[in-house]
């Protein structure tokens, strides 16, 4: 009978050879097939790991010594270690169904919004048609005393200023009808942008301020099984980042 056995369950048995898939003639005389073929092979999955332990196993209970048999507590101890590999692996299997269950949702939800207009982040501003409005916001991770919007024209030019009332944390939108200062209706579909000032709370205030505007969702792309939104520009968005849809 071979010796040195270390890493095993029990006694009086070389698992060197077994664990290659070179088990010498007589030492096994009857093992399952599923179970040769997994030590013949690498040990990637619990299943596998299972079929493994299973073969040393056989190959130890008819490979022991008789006047010494093997520790049954050993024994229970492994088999329980192994099962909890196993149930492991069935949990990694079925969140990884959520997972694809989740993102199958988030596709459906994304497709449905082709055509809609959402708030993302961005300064820039369309004018808007005589009579209409076009919506954007303001996005403050502290309070504020006031916020003051300005629409510049494509020079840098100040067109107009559109003030916050009660601005607090968090996402402040705002309309803009497409007028200058002087209440004069500005070309429609005419290209600008806005920067936003922010006065602080406190002497100490240090509130920041993110831009967001409104555009249309033309279509849905996918990126690492992820949906993205496929905004004017071919901009790719994704959902996380819309604040606002309408």
């Amino acid at each position: 009978m071979a010796t040195a056995a270390t890493n095993g369950i029990g006694n009086g048995f070389d698992y060197t050879n077994v664990n290659s898939g070179q088990v010498p003639a007589g030492s096994i005389q009857s093992t399952n097939n599923a179970g040769t073929k997994s030590s013949n092979s690498s040990v990637t999955s619990a299943q596998a790991m299972q079929n493994n332990f299973l073969t040393l196993l056989t190959a130890q209970l008819n490979a022991q010594d008789p006047l010494n048999p093997m520790d049954n507590s050993q024994i229970t101890s492994q088999m329980a270690q192994i099962s909890q590999v196993a149930g492991l692996q069935t949990l990694n299997q079925t969140m990884q169904q959520m997972v694809s269950a989740q993102s199958a949702t988030q596709s459906l939800m994304a497709s449905s919004m082709i055509g809609k207009n959402v708030m993302v982040a961005g300064n820039a501003l369309t004018a808007p048609a005589a009579g209409q409005t076009t919506q954007a916001g303001v996005l403050l991770n502290g309070p504020a005393a006031s916020v003051q919007v300005n629409v510049l024209d494509q020079n840098g030019n100040v067109v107009d200023t559109v003030p916050l009332q009660n601005p607090g944390k968090g996402l402040t939108t705002f309309s803009w009808d497409g007028k200058d200062a002087n209440n004069n209706q500005l070309p429609a579909g005419g290209s600008y942008t806005f920067q936003v000032k922010v006065a602080q709370a406190s002497s100490s205030g240090t509130t920041t301020a993110t831009a967001y505007n409104t555009q249309q969702v033309q279509a849905v792309s996918w990126a690492n099984g992820s949906p993205m939104l496929v905004l004017p520009g071919n901009n790719l968005v994704p959902l996380s980042n819309v604040a606002q849809m309408s």
